[in-house]
């Protein structure tokens, strides 16, 4: 019995006590990593959610700037749209007709007048040193035709209003007369004969002799 006694704390002694530690150790691990692996699953799960954030991100951020091209490529055809119809609206412009003045509503008319006046009488060409024939129309109770036969010393024109001054001696005086050659009066011009004058206006004939004036 004492023998027993004896090796009984002996073999206590000779039993390693490491080994409950062990079985301790692994199962404290083993109850401490279901407690473990709730952060590494929060771990991942905020990796996860802060690259779909940033893949959020991300795609707004091609998204803007897809939208901003369009909206610029939109702007670009609306300039360029705009530009072709302010061309197409100076075109337009440009095509109308250009304003008369009054001076050229004046020259207009004038040009219509005597259109028509020498549509019902023909006026021949007259220049300065002919010799024209006029038969005149007066208007009196009875109509009668005047002849003034004289030679031309000038001639002012103006349009409808074109004038020509004839010279000749009557009875020893000397007569001028101007006629308005587009007159209705006037029943017509004849031109006897031309001379080669050098002068615009013979003012001249005033102190010649008077057979220079004279006419049959």
């Amino acid at each position: 019995m004492a023998t027993s006694s004896h090796l009984f704390p002996q073999a206590l002694h000779m039993i390693p006590t490491s080994q409950p530690s062990k079985k301790l150790g692994f199962s404290s691990f083993l109850s401490c990593a279901p407690s473990m692996n709730p952060p590494r699953l929060s771990v991942s799960r905020l990796s996860l959610n802060h690259s779909v954030s940033k893949s959020s991100i991300s795609l707004d951020a091609k998204a803007r700037r897809e939208v901003l091209v369009r909206a610029e490529g939109e702007g670009e055809a609306e300039e360029a749209v705009d530009e072709g119809n302010v061309e197409e609206v100076v075109e337009a412009k440009s095509a109308r007709k250009a304003r008369v003045k009054l001076g050229d509503v004046m020259g207009i008319l004038n040009h219509k007048a005597i259109e028509v006046s020498e549509k019902v009488r023909p006026v021949p060409e007259i220049r300065t040193g002919d010799i024209v024939e006029i038969k005149l129309e007066v208007p009196e109770n009875r109509r009668r035709l005047s002849i003034y036969k004289g030679i031309v010393m000038s001639r002012q024109n103006a349009g409808i209003h074109t004038t020509i001054r004839i010279r000749r001696i009557i009875a020893g005086i000397g007569v001028e007369i101007v006629f308005p050659i587009y007159s209705p009066n006037i029943k017509e011009i004849k031109v006897v004969s031309h001379r080669k004058v050098r002068r615009a206006r013979l003012y001249y004939l005033r102190d010649k002799l008077p057979r220079l004036s004279t006419f049959k």
